[in-house]
């Protein structure tokens, strides 16, 4: 059985799926297997997947179309790795991820994850995680830290022990779009984590990604989330998470003539108008900091040339 099982969980990928296979295949680390889960592509995905003969790849489609979580789910079962590894369709793993973070994994650690680089079709590049552009990862006991800096894990970078994930009692039916930040969350909070400082992985933006087409379910999903693991966090994380998302929602609403009123309300009641005010002055802050100084992944020795 290989240690780690990557799962590249596939619908109409055909643009970037060899890539990302490419990826997988160029790790210095070779105890994996790869699992393909096609969630009913109709463009040439299961055409590129049969063109690879690696015994360590297994290529399933999906007898009917399913949300993420479901589908991440189901990746998961077929898995016979320790470690469960994700890699999405339009996203890049480094050769040497899998063998940094392999070299991470102890008796008390549940997940793993790493530093990523989002990059755009221009060339631009910008650390993934903002929060921490300029300092370590966390590692240790992160649950909370998951909630009041956010989501700050690629799961692209993401790598979980198993039996953690079935500790946890696995994806719940209500997560569809954020399965990703219920297992960080789930497993942290049973589980130390373990972060690779250097970049592993690279996330590709574009126009269609999921953050941008579905914000508001997203953000409505995210709220469950808070509800769900309420009892664990203190009142005033919970206030902090729950008005900052609804401020997220309200931004869409606005966005749209059908629901500008609504967004507006929200934003009054349940949002926060102050951390909309002080977005500019964020903004220039971030950009002057990186004008003046690299962030941290750029002053590492083995920062890859991207």
């Amino acid at each position: 059985m290989p240690l780690i099982s990557a799962i590249i969980n596939v619908h109409n990928g055909a643009a970037t799926l060899r890539e990302a296979i490419d990826s997988v295949l160029a790790q210095t680390f070779a105890d994996w297997e790869l699992i393909l889960w096609d969630d009913c592509s109709t463009d040439a995905s299961a055409f590129i997947a049969a063109k690879y003969h690696d015994p360590r790849i297994r290529y399933f489609l999906a007898p009917e179309k399913i949300s993420l979580g479901q589908a991440r789910s189901e990746a998961i079962k077929l898995a016979h790795g320790d470690w469960i590894s994700f890699l999405d369709q339009d996203d890049i793993w480094l050769p040497h991820k899998l063998e940094k973070q392999a070299a991470l994994i102890a008796e008390d650690v549940g997940l793993i994850y790493g530093r990523t680089v989002r990059f755009y079709s221009n060339g631009r590049q910008r650390d993934y995680d903002h929060a921490h552009e300029y300092e370590l990862l966390p590692e240790g006991n992160i649950f909370h830290r998951l909630f009041t800096e956010s989501c700050f894990i690629a799961m692209t970078s993401a790598m979980f022990r198993r039996s953690a994930i079935e500790a946890s009692g696995g994806i719940p039916d209500a997560i569809r779009i954020i399965p990703d930040y219920y297992l960080y969350v789930a497993v942290a909070r049973q589980y130390k984590a373990r972060a690779a400082q250097e970049v592993v992985c690279r996330y590709r933006m574009h126009s269609d990604s999921m953050s941008h087409t579905s914000a508001l379910a997203m953000h409505q999903e995210v709220l469950w989330l808070i509800d769900h693991w309420a009892p664990e966090l203190d009142a005033a994380t919970v206030s902090l998470c729950r008005r900052r998302h609804h401020t997220l929602i309200a931004l869409e609403e606005i966005r749209r003539k059908s629901t500008f009123g609504r967004g507006v309300g929200r934003l009054l009641s349940q949002g926060s108008v102050a951390s909309q005010l002080s977005r500019p002055f964020a903004y220039v802050f971030h950009v002057t900091r990186r004008a003046l100084r690299a962030p941290y992944w750029q002053r590492l020795p083995t920062s890859p040339t991207v």
